[in-house]
């Protein structure tokens, strides 16, 4: 037995850490993927490897959610690790779907959120959601309209809601610092239990989530990109902006409606939106950035093969 699935990557638009606390957020697919084929094994492998759960424990989670027999995993991925692109949330979603072979989406998103949260320690839904359905989605504590489905966590029940985003250009620049998301969302979750400007700012970008959904309703590219400078700024109060994520930010804004950083923050990438990428990645270059040229509206999962 054979089977394969791919995912896409992702960029938080708006809501990042704050969706953890229940605010709202906004995330779109874009077109870098992670594929993932198992095959039937004597023991457990990742990349010819044997499996071990403290190295890779987000396959040892899906594996034990899944209760599969052991399995010869290859990961073949586009999507850098630790650039807050939701590599790990590809990974996961390409191989739930592997093991589980004809998975609801609904389900395959609810197991690789577990899958996260094992691994992790603390999550939201968001990065798995949006690899399993792709395009774009609204994730909120309250009922949305166009619902996916409902993932249950630790601290709750998430509402996932189809959001048309359409074709947008976002240019990514990787900063070369990865950076985990387990211990950023400790850290920013620490600084809100002492602080009340951390939890302003946390509520204040759920607000600001709630506007972007309303501007990409209606195409305002204008607004997003003003919301996206408004949104980095409360990042940067809660700890997660860094002085290399800062400069990359700094210089793609000549080219750009407004930029950010996109995931867990200290490390990983910025995103731009800008309707001039090349002038953006080449200001990301001379930085020593990595740069990705990128459009969302990507598909979600989808089987690649399916053989024996």
């Amino acid at each position: 037995m054979m089977r394969s699935y791919s995912a896409p990557a992702k960029v938080i638009l708006f809501g990042e850490h704050a969706v953890v606390f229940g605010e709202p957020a906004i995330s779109a697919a874009i077109d870098l993927r992670s594929r993932v084929t198992v095959r039937d094994s004597a023991e457990n492998l990742l990349n010819g490897m044997p499996l071990r759960r403290d190295s890779s424990p987000y396959a040892f989670h899906a594996l034990e959610l899944t209760e599969s027999s052991p399995m010869e995993i290859t990961v073949e991925s586009a999507i850098p690790a630790g650039g807050g692109l939701g590599s790990s949330a590809a990974f996961s979603v390409s191989l739930v779907a592997s093991l589980l072979g004809n998975g609801s989406p609904g389900r395959v998103a609810e197991l690789a959120f577990n899958v996260e949260l094992r691994s992790q320690g603390r999550a939201s839904p968001i990065d798995t959601s949006t690899a399993v359905h792709g395009q774009g989605i609204f994730v909120s504590r309250e009922t949305v309209a166009n619902e996916l489905w409902q993932i249950s966590g630790p601290s709750g029940i998430w509402h996932i809601g189809d959001l048309r985003i359409g074709r947008m250009n976002i240019v990514i620049g990787y900063s070369g610092q990865g950076a985990a998301t387990g211990p950023m969302v400790e850290r920013v979750r620490k600084l809100c239990e002492r602080f009340e400007v951390a939890r302003e700012a946390i509520s204040e970008i759920g607000s600001i989530s709630l506007e972007a959904k309303r501007a990409l309703e209606r195409n305002d590219i204008v607004t997003l990109g003003s919301l996206m400078d408004r949104n980095q700024k409360l990042l940067s109060v809660v700890g997660v902006s860094t002085r290399r994520l800062e400069k990359l930010i700094q210089a793609v804004a000549p080219y750009s409606y407004g930029a950010k950083l996109t995931g867990a923050g200290g490390g990983g990438s910025i995103i731009a939106l800008t309707d001039r990428p090349e002038k953006a990645a080449g200001a990301i270059s001379l930085l020593g950035g990595v740069p990705y040229i990128c459009r969302t509206g990507e598909t979600g999962l989808r089987r690649e093969e399916d053989e024996g």
